[in-house]
């Protein structure tokens, strides 16, 4: 409660100093939780001059039958517009994901007042205070999967500024033991990996740049999932997947064998899926596969281990000729 009244304080204050004429505004969720317990973070940007949100970063997670969702430019689009309900006006904006492939996600929001209206030092309620059920516009929704998580809770609110952008190193390590690879992002699982909490794991000197979960790093990001293999002989392994389709491949096909760990480790680019061209100044991050049991993915953005690794007899996989998985920040 105190952290809510402060953050309202200081959006409230701030806006004073917003002239205008500024066109995007940047808004924060708050509190907010669906009917089964599941609950969504993040924020998004508007733009009250064209009336269209521009940049998004939101997170579904917990609750019962979806799977943890993170919505970003990459990997969704909004659709936003007004209705009229009873007792006023609701505006609302939708992010659709995977349409069309079987593994759709929608997340709709609508608030009690307009977005491009006067910034109040009020939150603009997701659900009706007077209505504890809630707006009916409100709720994630997983078409074919009934019934839709709606909103019971939260509000959204006011911050001068957009989510910060934050780069992190993706470090690779290799288990001589189990001639295994693994990659992270998570300083914590790092050190474990350093200290030999995880026994039998040392760094081998390969590394990329992403950005970090949360991070507002422009049009094209797209979250990465990490999926957990339970062990086969004694040896699991770990799957990595900026494609938010392939990430529900994982579950769908292969469902408890796999478990999902998170759905955003780690931010970062496509790659044109069919010829696995990188965009503006990124680099290739090519995926391969050892193709035995235990399995076990190599994730490199360096030609020459990708040559090695082919002539111990581990196969390509990703997007285009040779096989890349996602696009790393070329710093």
């Amino acid at each position: 409660m105190v952290r809510t009244m402060r953050i309202v304080l200081v959006a409230f204050l701030l806006a004073l100093s917003v002239p205008s004429g500024a066109a995007t505004r940047y808004w924060l969720l708050q509190d907010v939780v669906f009917s089964d317990g599941r609950t969504a973070v993040g924020s998004f940007g508007y733009d009250d001059t064209t009336n269209q949100v521009t940049t998004w970063n939101i997170r579904v997670q917990g609750g019962s039958g979806y799977q943890p969702f993170t919505y970003l430019p990459g990997n969704s689009v909004p659709v936003n517009g007004g209705v009229g309900i009873t007792g006023g006006f609701v505006y609302f904006f939708e992010f659709t994901a995977m349409e069309g492939t079987g593994g759709e996600r929608r997340l709709w929001l609508s608030v009690k007042f307009r977005l491009d209206g006067a910034v109040s030092s009020q939150p603009l309620y997701l659900v009706d205070p007077l209505a504890p059920l809630g707006y009916y516009y409100a709720y994630e929704r997983k078409p074919g999967a009934a019934p839709d998580r709606k909103i019971v809770a939260g509000s959204i609110d006011f911050v001068p500024f957009p989510p910060p952008v934050g780069l992190v190193d993706v470090i690779e390590f290799y288990h001589a033991g189990l001639g295994h690879y693994v990659m992270s992002a998570d300083p914590p699982e790092i050190a474990g990996l350093d200290s030999g909490y995880f026994p039998g794991w040392t760094r081998t000197g390969e590394s990329f740049k992403a950005y970090a979960t949360g991070s507002s790093a422009g049009a094209t990001m797209n979250p990465v999932c990490r999926y957990f293999k339970w062990p086969v002989g004694g040896v699991t392994t770990h799957f990595f997947s900026a494609n938010a389709y392939e990430c529900w491949l994982v579950d769908h096909l292969f469902g408890p064998e796999w478990v999902i760990e998170s759905d955003n480790m780690f931010q970062i680019d496509l790659p044109d899926m069919a010829t696995g061209a990188c965009p503006g100044s990124t680099v290739p991050v090519y995926r391969l596969w050892n193709g035995v049991l235990p399995t076990n993915h190599r994730y490199t953005t360096s030609l020459a281990v990708r040559s090695t690794m082919m002539a111990a007899g581990w196969i390509p996989e990703g997007y285009g000729p040779v096989g890349v998985a996602m696009c790393a920040e070329g710093l």
